[in-house]
């Protein structure tokens, strides 16, 4: 429950591998290393927290693997060069790098298609949406059975819960507002741990976590996940 709440509260205040072809590697950010530089991160004042991140990058890597409804990038999300480009500010960079030893693994997934975009779709059939198919690492997609929906065929948000199609004992919670989405993804016997949080619309942060160290939410959410987003969104 504590993770269904999460994913919507990222949701609602969040406005400021079949069929998958190999692409080239990415190659790993060209950001000066911390190490190398010889200093940290400066430090986030209430100032700084929100000021824009001259390293964001829109669309940062290109495409690894791809699949008719998503795209996955390759670049090392732990890496703190790589969360350079991925944070919008200073305090989610804090918060991302914080979240590192929680995390088996950080992705950048690109959506060729929406919630949003399946639920207009629906719409204009008068079809009802009973599936809707999720990202996981590397290629891998995860087929979202619903169970319950509040979104009353709304295409611009929703919340839902349910299962993995074939797969009662897992749990799956997603919610959408607009071109953004986040989810959670659990199924301990078959040791699936996966988050994923919005980024820009039609992005996903990927997020295979130890369910032994991260809790029962995301480390830094609530308000500082709102903080951390355009305020211009």
């Amino acid at each position: 429950m504590l993770l269904f709440l999460a994913v919507i509260f990222f949701i609602a205040h969040h406005r400021t591998g079949a069929n998958r072809t190999r692409l080239n590697p990415v190659a790993t950010a060209t950001n000066v290393p911390i190490a190398a530089s010889g200093a940290a991160h400066p430090a986030v004042t209430p100032a700084t927290a929100s000021a824009p991140n001259p390293d964001f990058q829109k669309r940062p890597y290109p495409v690894s693997y791809e699949s008719p409804q998503m795209q996955w990038t390759s670049a090392d999300g732990l890496d703190t060069n790589v969360i350079r480009q991925l944070a919008h500010n200073p305090l989610e960079y804090d918060r991302m790098v914080r979240e590192n030893p929680r995390l088996l693994k950080r992705q950048l997934v690109y959506l060729k298609e929406t919630a949003a975009a399946v639920f207009e779709k629906a719409k204009l059939t008068h079809a009802s949406v009973q599936e809707l198919t999720l990202p996981g690492m590397d290629g891998q997609e995860f087929q979202f059975e619903i169970v319950q929906s509040d979104s009353n065929g709304s295409s611009r948000h929703g919340m839902f819960s349910g299962h993995l199609a074939g797969n009662l004992q897992s749990m799956v919670t997603m919610a959408f507002q607009d071109g953004r989405e986040a989810f959670t993804v659990i199924s301990p016997q078959e040791n699936i741990f996966i988050e994923g949080e919005p980024r820009e619309p039609g992005q996903v942060i990927v997020k295979a976590f130890d369910p032994n160290t991260y809790g029962t939410g995301p480390q830094g959410g609530g308000d500082d996940f709102i903080k951390t987003q355009p305020a211009n969104n």
